[in-house]
């Protein structure tokens, strides 16, 4: 997979700080950013689980997808209250089981089943996955769902003529801190984000609606049709978004080694790209590409640096730079000269080093090399 260092990518998730998909963006050099527009919490609503638990057993199941364990024990209370228990332990024992972790799979074993193991090229990540690339048309489903992002699994198993049966055993509720997703507008707006992974259909749902309620959604959805990458798991969570004119890159299968894959293939070669004294350079959030040497910068400098690359050669004034980032808004011009000075010294051992990249005009400001 490309690298992608000094790339700063948000994830949208129900479970931030510990969604897989930050740690593998990490593995190949990204910074995520956790956000958090959905929690899901337990119990579901009772009457649509006890419901759904009643469609799962009223005819024959050729497989049981169990994506958690703790999902796994709040759907064999829901049977046994409803008055389905028996019926559920016999689809166990008579269906293909299929457990998405090794918790879930301890959970059945605790009720003497066994979960069909996938095939050796399959790998450990995403063990449900292997149902995807078998024939399902005709096949009967029961996936116990315990997360948003679940549903475009479900979701693309029916494509693929599947009749899956959704029990939810979690419901989704606003996040504890409306501010984090503030301050996600902002980098959205200001470029301090490169691309945006949405795990789920409620996740982009929920984003979009306190966008709009912020009075920043005309700001957001320009920025993520022109600027910033979004990626979703699928085509549930691509809907809102495409409703309102933006066109998501989807990920091909809805697990997160295809969302990360569609992140890898599709945000190197994003940003700002200037040809300076012969050399290349490519503005990420977090870094500067010059002929494919990735060097870091530091987040004063990089303000400074985005906004003179929006019109090399013009003359940008200290004020125009202070107003691009809301931290600068109650400091002086010291500040932007000093952020100036640390961003020449960042280009010290590279390619650049010794060309005049920012010039001081006085009394006018600055400018980036044309």
């Amino acid at each position: 997979m490309r690298d992608l260092a000094g790339y700063t990518i948000a994830v949208a998730a129900e479970h931030p700080g510990r969604h897989e998909l930050s740690a593998r963006l990490r593995a190949v050099g990204a910074w995520p950013v956790d956000v958090r527009p959905v929690r899901a919490v337990g119990p579901a609503d009772p009457d649509a689980a006890a419901e759904a638990t009643r469609r799962a057993v009223a005819r024959p199941v050729h497989d049981v997808v169990v994506f958690s364990a703790p999902g796994l024990r709040a759907w064999l209370r829901v049977a046994q209250e409803s008055g389905h228990g028996d019926r559920v332990a016999a689809l166990f024992r008579e269906a293909r089981l299929v457990a998405h972790d090794a918790r879930a799979a301890d959970v059945l074993r605790e009720l003497g089943v066994a979960p069909s193991r996938p095939p050796a090229r399959h790998t450990a990540r995403d063990p449900d996955r292997w149902l995807l690339d078998q024939p399902m048309a005709g096949r009967r489903v029961v996936a116990v769902v315990g997360s948003d992002h679940h549903r475009e699994w479900c979701a693309a198993l029916g494509r693929r003529g599947a009749d899956v049966v959704e029990v939810a055993t979690s419901r989704a509720l606003p996040p504890p801190r409306a501010h984090e997703l503030r301050r996600l507008w902002t980098g959205i707006v200001r470029g301090h984000v490169d691309a945006v992974a949405l795990t789920g259909p409620a996740t982009a749902v929920d984003l979009l609606r306190r966008a709009d309620a912020d009075g920043v959604l005309d700001d957001v959805r320009d920025a993520l049709t022109d600027r910033v990458l979004v990626a979703c798991l699928g085509p549930l969570t691509a809907a809102p978004l495409r409703e309102r004119g933006m066109t998501p890159v989807v990920a091909a299968a809805p697990c997160l080694g295809s969302l990360l894959a569609a992140l890898v293939e599709q945000v190197p070669g994003r940003g700002p790209t200037l040809d300076v004294d012969g050399h290349r350079m490519q503005i990420r959030s977090r870094s500067v590409a010059i002929d494919g040497l990735v060097v870091p910068v530091q987040a004063g400098p990089m303000t400074v640096l985005r906004v003179l690359a929006r019109s090399p050669g013009r003359v940008t004034s200290c004020a125009e730079i202070r107003g691009a980032s809301a931290a600068w808004s109650g400091v002086n011009d010291h500040a932007v000269e000093m952020a100036v000075s640390r961003l020449r010294r960042a280009f010290d051992d590279t390619p650049l080093a010794g060309v005049d990249l920012v010039q001081t005009v006085v009394r006018g400001g600055y400018r980036l090399i044309a």
